[in-house]
């Protein structure tokens, strides 16, 4: 069948989420922690990535844990820190490594592009706004907008209307196993796991049809796909 689409996740696949959340750091340090020394930044930045948990951890749950296990001198409210983190990690974000030059690459190929995203509009769209792609892309998908959320095959499903393709005639490429990677699967579309430092799981039912550690590895496994 041929490949008429590819789709994309946002963190940590587009963008280089880690890169983000230790710049959205500094900036949480600067506001609230100030006067801290070396050290308590240290444990600050471990915290939170360890309340984030890679961005799949519910904010207000996050913030109940920084406000638990960090020494505040006065803690925000709730709203307050949930307002900072969406006016700020948009503003922190970075582009994955390559990401122009692969996406300019794809488009030459006549490929539509999509994305699925969970997470809300202000902070997602704030992302693509700040990155610059939003041109690159026939489609963009964001769970809060849509009311349904990876891995459900329904916002696969509303992704590939909007392109106007069918399911296997689409590749998406995603970093999280069951979200992405099953999600996609699921609904029919084969899935591209982009890992940086990870294994595939093979004890699940699903697996990826390629995996990838860097994003321009989709222009090989493109070539590979057209001359097989």
């Amino acid at each position: 069948m041929m490949l008429k689409a590819i789709i994309f996740d946002l963190d940590e696949t587009l963008t280089d989420r880690r890169a983000a959340i230790n710049s959205f750091i500094e900036r949480l340090i600067a506001r609230y922690f100030p006067d801290s020394d070396e050290d308590t930044q240290l444990m600050i930045a471990k915290r939170f990535k360890e309340a984030d948990h890679n961005g799949y951890r519910d904010k207000h749950e996050v913030y109940e844990m920084l406000v638990k296990h960090l020494r505040w001198v006065n803690p925000p409210t709730a709203d307050e820190y949930l307002s900072f983190f969406r006016k700020e990690i948009p503003l922190c974000i970075q582009p994955m490594d390559q990401l122009f030059p692969v996406l300019r690459e794809l488009k030459t190929w006549g490929l539509k592009l999509g994305i699925i995203t969970n997470g809300t509009v202000q902070v997602q769209e704030g992302k693509i706004h700040q990155l610059g792609i939003r041109e690159y892309f026939d489609s963009i998908v964001i769970s809060e907008e849509a009311g349904v959320k990876k891995p459900d095959p329904a916002i696969f499903t509303r992704v590939l209307n909007r392109l106007n393709v069918m399911s296997s005639e689409a590749w998406y490429v995603g970093d999280h196993p069951r979200n992405d990677i099953i999600g996609a699967a699921q609904s029919g579309i084969k899935p591209i796991w982009f890992t940086r430092d990870g294994n595939w799981d093979y004890s699940e039912e699903v697996k990826p049809y390629r995996t990838i550690h860097r994003l321009e590895e989709l222009i090989r496994i493109y070539t590979e796909h057209y001359e097989s």
